[in-house]
């Protein structure tokens, strides 16, 4: 079985979040676990300074020949209307690529992609006797469309496209059961389809002792004075960071005196400053909220290890990775009783109902008070984490790659485009392109030429060869 991975999602722009995490994780996990499969990893030229550090992350596990460049012109983001020939065509060079490597499984690290980077993907294009299947996340934006999409009609558009394809695929391989049940009720899957495959933590995070002559000058960086509670993750709403600080605002003073608030990672500026207006606003003194901006994965580890407790308000996750990661770390978590959250953590003496800022107080002023409680959340975490191993999740991937590579034959319920896929037909599908809001420039078109040059080897196109010798 030959399965082509389209790995964009652990390049673009998600690369840094949890999605290109997960992306990476898993597919070193494919690799360790392929058997006698052949795995074939498909990188785009658009994110050029990604590719070298994939080459190196992937060392040892691949044949670096079964890491496949295609390239064509861009920009193609589709925030910006002026790239709708470019899209297209990047589109068509994308789907020929990936038939020219002949796959009996397709496998998209992340459907989401796009939007404000160039990634490019219209699995549509495919021959719908390949199966594809896609790592599924979650549906926040839809389940949460006047936050996500009504604010955004150009987005909505982009995110239901997306959906469209996403309903289409032969399969979906979920990171949890919330994630499941998200895509049987939303996308009105067929449950046989939906295969939670699950999701892990990085082996880097695990507990140290950090020495104080690390420690020191780590916390002396971030004005980390007192012992701190912990938040990392992302910076959108759903992060729910106000009622955060607000729980935080309203603990007891001795209890909010001794302990500090640590937001960790790489936020927008404006959100900093957001943050901190509601710090002020909340009466919270001035180092009583920390936020760290970008750390390293070495350092976000010595943080783990170094807090207190570690607290996820978050109020819809997929997964909810930085819980799993502190927990590995053998950290007291506690988090919310929604969406994936209460599977990650299994104790439901750790969850707060993340939309009472009095609830997210009451537990954290347990944690904070009762030893014997925080210990045992410790305790719990470490054994926890050892239920999420990325080898199981891998060899769940590969089984329903083998399932559906023996469905190859079957129609699939997508339809095909009327546009045929063989090379010696892309350029005339590009050249038809009619595109309302943009045509294409003299180079873009040599650039496009120079890309498909690189994309597609020449032994794959006639040659002449004349004489000129006379």
């Amino acid at each position: 079985m030959r399965v082509v991975i389209d790995f964009q999602g652990g390049q673009s722009e998600s690369r840094s979040r949890g999605i290109g995490r997960y992306s990476l994780s898993l597919l070193k996990a494919i690799l360790r676990n392929k058997g006698e499969h052949e795995i074939i990893v498909v990188l785009s030229n658009a994110f050029s300074e990604t590719i070298e550090p994939i080459r190196q992350e992937l060392d040892g596990l691949i044949d670096q020949k079964n890491i496949r460049v295609w390239s064509a012109v861009w920009p193609v983001r589709e925030c910006d209307e002026r790239n709708g020939w470019r899209r297209e065509a990047a589109e068509l060079v994308h789907a020929a690529f990936i038939a020219e490597l002949q796959p009996d499984v397709v496998h998209v690290a992340s459907v989401f992609e796009g939007y404000i980077d160039d990634a490019i993907g219209n699995y549509s294009l495919l021959d719908k006797q390949i199966p594809v299947s896609a790592s599924f996340y979650d549906l926040i934006p839809l389940i949460n469309s006047s936050k996500y999409l009504e604010p955004n009609l150009h987005y909505a558009k982009f995110y239901k496209r997306k959906l469209d394809q996403l309903k289409r695929m032969d399969g979906l391989l979920t990171i949890s059961k919330s994630a499941s049940q998200e895509a049987i009720e939303y996308l009105q899957r067929n449950s046989g389809r939906v295969i939670n495959v699950g999701a892990a933590s990085d082996d880097r995070f695990h507990p140290i002792d950090v020495d104080s002559s690390i420690a020191a000058p780590l916390l002396r960086r971030f004005s980390l004075v007192k012992p701190f509670l912990m938040y990392s993750g992302a910076f959108d709403e759903r992060k729910n960071h106000f009622r955060l600080i607000e729980a935080y605002a309203a603990l007891p003073d001795r209890l909010r005196s001794s302990y500090q608030l640590a937001f960790v990672g790489g936020f927008p500026g404006d959100y900093s400053v957001i943050f901190e207006k509601k710090a002020i606003e909340s009466g919270l003194a001035n180092n009583d909220l920390i936020i760290t901006g970008k750390v390293s994965d070495e350092e976000m580890n010595l943080l783990y290890n170094l807090c207190h407790v570690f607290v996820f308000p978050s109020w819809h996750e997929g997964f909810g990775l930085p819980v799993l990661e502190a927990m590995q770390c053998g950290k007291a978590v506690i988090a919310s009783n929604t969406s994936s959250l209460p599977e990650v953590v299994d104790c439901n003496e750790a969850l707060f109902d993340p939309f009472d800022a009095e609830d997210i107080c009451r537990k954290l002023e347990e944690v904070l008070t009762e030893e014997t409680f925080r210990l045992s959340l410790e305790k719990h975490g470490l054994e926890q984490s050892k239920k999420f191993d990325w080898d199981i999740v891998a060899k769940r991937a590969v089984n329903a790659f083998e399932i559906l590579s023996k469905k190859r034959l079957q129609p699939r319920r997508i339809i095909k485009s009327k546009r045929s896929l063989s090379l010696e037909s892309l350029v005339e599908n590009i050249s038809s392109i009619s595109s309302i809001t943009d045509s294409p420039s003299d180079q873009d078109l040599r650039t496009l030429a120079s890309a498909l040059d690189v994309s597609f080897p020449a032994r794959a196109r006639p040659r002449i060869y004349i004489d000129v010798s006379d």
